[in-house]
């Protein structure tokens, strides 16, 4: 996998520099924000965000990590995590997923969600995910610092790279 400056817990990158090197992991014609709904793009672009701010890898044991920080570590309300998820369009990747996919990656991810429950607890307080926009120019050192964010080590991360949600594949 090749290794991402916004997964070191470390990171001096801005939260804008590290959604655009999260966005260097897509594959350009797997790209599903070219043909979702205008109302799902918003919600990407703020999950793409809570990826990099979490250090959430861009397999699909990543995106589940990054569905745990966002119902734990954000302000984001569980009526709009479960609006995006019964969108058609998310459902859609979902489906060529696959059910038998999707249950084993939560279970291999198992540990890994022990881990960001224990750390989202710990927080100082929830990040306002909603208006990511105002932490764009922000490090990432610095806005894990003020929230307590605390991600693992990159090495801890396993996979290869392309994201889950925003690009369709299943691995």
């Amino acid at each position: 996998m090749a290794s991402f400056n916004y997964l070191n817990p470390q990171s001096t990158q801005t939260l804008r520099q590290g959604i655009y090197e999260f966005h260097q992991a897509e594959v350009p014609e797997n790209d599903a924000s070219e043909t979702v709904t205008p109302e799902l793009l918003a919600d990407i672009d703020m999950h793409d965000a809570i990826h990099v701010l979490f250090g959430c890898p861009t397999h699909l044991g990543g995106e589940i990590i990054a569905h745990v920080w966002t119902a734990l570590g954000t302000t984001v309300p569980l009526q709009a995590m479960h609006r995006v998820n019964q969108h058609q369009d998310h459902r859609s990747v979902l489906a060529e997923i696959g059910h038998r996919h999707l249950i084993q990656a939560w279970v291999r991810s198992l540990p890994q969600i022990l881990m960001a429950v224990i750390r989202a607890l710990q927080m100082k307080r929830r990040w306002p995910a909603e208006n990511y926009v105002a932490y764009l120019d922000q490090r990432l050192c610095d806005l894990r610092h003020e929230f307590k964010i605390r991600i693992p080590p990159q090495s801890s991360h396993g996979g290869r790279s392309g994201a889950a949600l925003r690009t369709v594949h299943s691995s």
